[in-house]
Order: C-alpha cells, then structure tokens, then sequence
C-alpha cells in the first residue's frame, strides 16, 4: 500500500508568469481550514466537497491507499452525505514524515487526516454522525471535548488500525486514526504558527482550492518523493509555502492563481531567483500572460499572483512535482 504522503503531497499546486511587479495589498484573514489544521501539518490539499468527492483524478490519488478510501468512503456512505450537493471543504493533511517500513495499515494512515468542515447543515452532519457510528470517550480538541465515534477497526497479520471520527459542536469533523487524532489535540494549531499565519494571510480564503507545503521539513523526510521539482530548490529558511486556485467563470479561461512564501528575512530575501525561475520555465510554454503578474514583498514573506492557462498550470505543477489536475468546478457551481 502506498503511503498517504505520497498522496497528499500532489497537494502543492502551481504558480507562473513574467515580469514581476511590486505591490501591497491589505492583510486577508487566513482560512478556516488553516485555523483548524494539525500544527505539525507538513503538506495540506483542500478543496471544495463536491469537487474533491467527485473528481475522478482525486478519487485515483486516494485509492491508492486502501483505508484511506475506505474510512472516506463509509464515513459518506453512513452520514448521508452526497458529493454532488455539498457545499463544504474537504482537506487532506500529511502529518508526518514516513519512515521506511511505514506501508502497515497502522502506519499508513497514522501520516494522514481528513478535516470535513464549512458544510452546508452542521447539524445534520452531527446527528448522522451520532446515528451512524458508536461513540467511544471523547478527545480534548483546542480547549473543548470532542466526541469520538468509530468508524472502523482492523486487523490484518496483527496490524491494528483504529479509525475514529472527531467532531465539535460547529459541524467539524476530523477522521484519521486514533493515534494522529491524540498527536494533532496535544499540539497547537498550524494558525498559531507565525510564519503559517503570515503565508495563509496572502491567499484568498474562499479560493477553491488551496494548499500549504512545509518545505523544509519534507526536504528533510521526503526529499525522495520531491524528485524533479523546484520545491528541492527553495532557500533555506522558507518555513510555509501556501497557494490557492480559483477558476475563471468561463470554461477555458485562465484560472487565478496565488503563491505565499513565509520564513526568515534572509531566506525570504533568496526567494526572488527561484521564483524567477519558475518564471521562465512557464514563459517557455506561453510568453504572454492574460493579466500582468503581482508581487508582493516584505521582510519575511513574498506573494505572487497571476493568471494561468491550463498549459502554464500543467508546466508549473510539473516542476513542483504534481499531478495534472484539471481545476475545473462543477456545472452549476456559482463560480463555474
């Protein structure tokens, strides 16, 4: 069984354009997902509900880690939730680096939770949660006791995975092993991190899409799976990457993209090369952007923004070492 990370790293998507242009803007809060997620968080893909559940290419990724899938796919199944109508977010965290002989059932998913929140009737959720699935003891969760609730146990040649489900009053709903459920409540939350903060603070916080990469702690554990991509080339020094998608409102359009780096004065400072960089390998598939790039730059932390054809979008997530997701949203979607 492949790992989670290997999965969820395809989270880091992509960034482009040319000349780059000097601005500011206004500080935006930082996403909800963001506030809530694991402080040892090390790479992060989040998505609209009916997108991810839906989106054949994602449903691939997670396939191949078989109980990943599985707890997923029953959790839905038992709470009655359809992809095609939800209207929350549902986001993928790597929590720790593998370590080899990591491919147990245990193991597996002890590098990864699901965070389920935004849906359109928290409530609901909550009562098919609490119908569907036993309860057994609760977890203390950013100062309050969750409940949690069973979602599955296995054994396979004396492996153990425990799967549980965490959820709060608000319609938040956690669902990852017991073990990284206990690792994520001890420690405090990637938002309170101040170069995660700083970074998330630079994207749109109801872009479609969105993501966050630790590069220093994935080069250190992963550098293996970064094999081939830009991200292996960053300064030391960067601790938060983040970066959002929004699709344009017409089919074929160029989607919005946004790229926030956060970290020290001096590695922030070595950012602008690599940047350029990536730059110029997107101008090699289409010299003239729809709109002129946006830089944004302080002491320690950058921004890009920028529009993207799909083939710019397909290069840069090529050289950030990730799948070729088609981002296009559901007709019908507001934003579509």
């Amino acid at each position: 069984m492949r790992r989670p990370a290997a999965i969820l790293i395809p989270a880091a998507v992509a960034l482009a354009c040319l000349p780059l242009a000097f601005s500011c803007r206004p500080k935006a809060r930082i996403p909800a997902w963001v506030q809530a997620a694991p402080g040892d968080s090390l790479a992060a893909f989040s998505g609209e509900a009916g997108w991810v559940l839906t989106h054949k290419e994602v449903q691939s990724f997670i396939s191949r880690d078989p109980l990943v899938e599985r707890a997923l796919d029953l959790f839905l199944q038992k709470a009655h939730i359809n992809p095609r109508t939800e209207t929350g977010r549902v986001t993928f965290h790597v929590i720790g680096v593998p370590q080899k002989g990591d491919d147990t059932l245990q193991k597996g998913l002890e590098h990864a939770l699901i965070q389920l929140n935004q849906f359109k009737d928290p409530a609901a959720l909550l009562a098919a949660l609490a119908e569907s699935f036993p309860q057994e003891g609760s977890l203390r969760i950013q100062g309050r006791d969750w409940p949690l609730y069973v979602i599955l146990d296995l054994e396979t040649q004396g492996t153990k995975a425990h799967i549980r489900a965490a959820s709060d009053e608000k319609g938040q709903v956690w669902i990852g092993s017991l073990d990284a459920l206990n690792r994520m409540a001890a420690k405090a939350g990637l938002g309170a991190q101040p170069d995660a903060a700083l970074a998330a603070e630079w994207i749109s916080p109801r872009a479609p899409f969105q993501g966050y990469l630790q590069p220093e702690a994935l080069l250190g554990g992963l550098r293996r799976n970064l094999e081939g991509s830009v991200i292996k080339d960053l300064p030391q020094g960067v601790h938060a990457l983040f970066w959002s998608i929004t699709p344009a409102l017409e089919k074929d359009q160029p989607v919005r993209f946004e790229l926030a780096l956060a970290g020290t004065p001096e590695g922030i400072n070595q950012v602008t090369p690599w940047l350029q960089r990536l730059v110029a390998a997107t101008n090699a598939v289409q010299p003239e952007p729809s709109a002129a790039p946006e830089l944004m730059q302080e002491k320690r932390r950058v921004a890009l923004r920028c529009t993207l054809t799909a083939e710019q979008l397909k290069l840069v997530m090529e050289k950030l070492g990730q799948p070729g997701f088609s981002f296009n949203l559901p007709a019908g979607n507001p934003r579509a």
